[in-house]
């Protein structure tokens, strides 16, 4: 028999700049105290972007409580669906992001987002490409944090050329896009900071041999947005015995999955059964 479909609620918490932080809850009908994953959304993305409201239903649906939510300084509105608030996007940055997880996971240790559905004691964190490398330069710190999966995360927080970063010092912005395209997407000072003042502190691969909870790292081999070496680079620096890493052939960074047509989501759905598979292990 097919189980129920997970509830799902939509709250909001406050950061410590007194920023809304839009958070959709799901879990099963009925259980309590179960492990509570927090879904980390990609560069460019929010919760409701893609796979993401698929995977956090599918996970809820094996019998945990996830919750998803938008950094709020993505550019998101609320519960929109799209970027729009290029200001709120400019000033965004990664030490913002780390201050925004960590929002995120204190309202679950203090009952806000889970009432009884979730044990608090029981946090893992799920990121995916940025995301994923937010997960581990925060979970390398919160020693509460019981498991850690990466999806295609990044292994540095630095993706832009010595030209780049010239540029984008001398004006203080760097559109994304063509120049001139009038897209209105740019980045601000704030991750230029972050990247030249704060990489030996947060960076993704500096922070990975302080990750200390069992930690799934999986990558796709035909990924050209995040190459593979850089979860190479991830799990070679990451505690051996800690650490499970599984690379999928002919996978690429969004798995099939900007919709159902691709491949009917068979590559996401298996991604999301091993990622369970493991996090029911990780977790016990």
């Amino acid at each position: 028999m097919t189980p129920p479909r997970p509830l799902m609620n939509s709250q909001e918490i406050v950061n410590g700049r007194g920023e809304r932080i839009s958070c959709d809850v799901r879990f099963p009908q009925g259980e309590n105290a179960l492990p509570v994953v927090i879904i980390c959304h990609s560069f460019m993305a929010f919760k409701d972007w893609g796979f993401f409201p698929l995977v956090a239903g599918r996970i809820a649906e094996e019998g945990f409580v996830t919750i998803s939510f938008n950094f709020p300084r993505n550019g998101v509105v609320g519960n929109g669906d799209r970027i729009t608030d290029f200001d709120a996007f400019a000033s965004n940055s990664f030490s913002a992001e780390l201050e925004d997880l960590g929002s995120v996971v204190e309202a679950v240790r203090k009952g806000k987002l889970i009432a009884e559905a979730g044990d608090a004691g029981r946090i893992i964190l799920l990121g995916h490409s940025r995301g994923g490398g937010i997960a581990i330069s925060y979970a390398s710190r919160d020693h509460g944090i019981s498991a850690l999966a990466t999806w295609s995360a990044i292994s540095t927080f630095n993706r832009w050329t010595p030209h780049q970063i010239g540029h984008w010092r001398d004006t203080g912005t760097l559109e994304l896009g063509m120049p001139g395209s009038g897209g209105g997407l740019r980045l601000g000072k704030g991750i230029l900071d972050d990247i030249e003042n704060r990489l030996p502190e947060i960076d993704p691969v500096v922070r990975a041999p302080y990750i200390g909870v069992p930690w799934l790292i999986l990558h796709g081999r035909a990924d050209v947005t995040v190459p593979v070496r850089e979860a190479e680079a991830l799990f070679n620096a990451a505690h051996g015995e800690n650490t499970t890493v599984k690379y999928l052939d002919a996978v690429g960074h969004l798995y099939n999955a900007r919709s159902e047509d691709e491949d009917h989501y068979m590559t996401i759905n298996h991604i999301i059964s091993l990622t369970v598979e493991w996090m029911r292990g990780a977790t016990q």
